[in-house]
This record gives C-alpha cells, sequence and structure tokens, in this order.
C-alpha cells in the first residue's frame, strides 16, 4: 500500500505468495514473495522519512496504524472523520512563535509535512487548531467544550513545553524507529 503498487505488480505478487504456499515454502524466510525485499524496505523507510502528509492515498492510514502501536491496539475511535493536522502549521502568522522557533521558509518546509509533525484529529478538532501558536493549539487539542483527543499519537504533543526542529527531529526518529520494528523494516 504505502508503495503504492499497480494492480499488475500487486496480481504478480499474489501469485507468487499463492505459489509459494502451494509448494510449502516457509513463508517467513527473507527470500519469501511474502516478505518485503530489501529494496521494498528502503524505499518505504524513504516515503516514511519524507513529506509523509503530501502522500494523500496512505498518510492517514500509516498514522492510525501508528497510532494503533502507540496505544497497543488498546484505543479505538469512533468519529465520522479523521483527519490529519500539523502541528507546526502550513502557514503560519509572521509574528508567531512558530517563525522564532523555524525562522526561515526552507526550515519550516523541511519540517511541515514530515510524520514527526502530523497528528491525528477528529475534523471538529481540526478545524479549532488552526495556525494558533502552539501553547493555544495544545489547549484546543485536549481541552475545549467539545471534549479532548483520545489519538495516542496526538497526546505526545501534550508533553512538549516548545515544538522546534530539535522537537521534531527526536519525534521523527522515535516514529521511525517504532515503524521500523512494527513492519520489519
Amino acid at each position: 500500500m504505502i508503495l503504492r503498487y499497480n494492480i499488475n505488480e500487486r496480481i504478480n505478487r499474489y501469485a507468487r505468495v499463492l505459489t509459494a504456499i502451494e509448494q510449502g515454502t516457509d513463508l517467513y524466510a527473507a527470500d519469501s514473495p511474502l516478505q518485503l525485499t530489501d529494496a521494498e524496505k528502503q524505499d518505504v523507510l524513504k516515503i516514511l522519512d519524507g513529506d509523509l502528509y503530501l502522500e494523500t492515498k496512505i498518510r492517514l492510514y500509516v498514522l492510525l496504524r501508528l497510532d494503533s502501536e502507540l496505544s497497543k491496539g488498546q484505543a479505538t475511535y469512533n468519529y465520522p472523520t479523521i483527519t490529519v493536522e500539523h502541528v507546526l502549521p502550513q502557514n503560519p502568522d509572521g509574528n508567531s512563535t512558530w517563525v522564532q522557533w523555524f525562522p526561515t521558509e526552507d526550515l519550516r518546509q523541511k519540517y511541515t509535512h514530515r510524520i514527526g509533525n502530523l497528528v491525528l484529529l477528529p475534523r471538529r478538532k481540526n478545524s479549532e487548531a488552526q495556525n494558533f501558536d502552539f501553547d493555544v493549539k495544545k489547549q484546543k487539542y485536549f481541552s475545549s467544550a467539545k471534549g479532548v483527543s483520545s489519538f495516542a499519537l496526538t497526546s505526545q504533543v501534550l508533553k512538549e513545553k516548545d515544538w522546534t526542529p530539535a522537537i521534531v527531529d527526536n519525534r521523527q526518529t522515535q516514529i521511525l524507529g517504532a515503524m521500523k520494528t512494527l513492519w520489519r523494516l
């Protein structure tokens, strides 16, 4: 799914997996067609470590799977629409703390769409978060008349006092480590 293989590539892979099953091949062996190749693993990591938000067909599913892993499968959500929110906004106000923490447009572009800067919110919460400074955004995520965010991925943001490049880098590294373990990358 992450590599966005086309229908022919998927059918070919399924055929190889079915053949391996019929032949009694160990599907957990490294060379099994069920397992990702080293090249596929590297390609997946490249996508996860890039501008994931721009991968519109997969971003929500990746973040939901990550959230499930972080909550150890304990969290369940019953929202009509779940959205992906940027902590560092896409278009911060020129007088905001965002511009102090990320002083150049190049720096903001480097971090804005990366997985370390993304969280999950119900649609009604996402519309509240907007481009506010970090303290206000945290308050909007976690406490309002409309309730609180129950996403494990989003709750991680609450413990942070600031949201600087170093913090996003650290979160990016932690999330990639979790995904590497989860998907054996």
